[in-house]
């Protein structure tokens, strides 16, 4: 199931935390815990969701990326 998650998230705009954890090797904690830090994350309902955009650019500045 985790090689189908990595396979699919790479073209999405947002996913779940379980698809952002697979997407930067995290689990799900640490991975709601690097979004909130982000300002990544989006809630629908009951549903959060992460938006990649915003996660990119955050994990690209922490790295010294541009």
């Amino acid at each position: 199931m985790r090689k189908r998650l990595e396979n699919s998230v790479a073209e999405a705009k947002t996913g779940t935390l379980e698809c952002a954890g697979a997407r930067y090797g995290f689990g799900r904690n640490k991975m709601r815990t690097i979004a909130e830090d982000a300002r990544a994350i989006i809630k629908i309902g009951k549903s959060v969701r992460v938006n990649f955009t915003v996660l990119d650019k955050y994990m690209d500045s922490l790295s010294g990326e541009k």
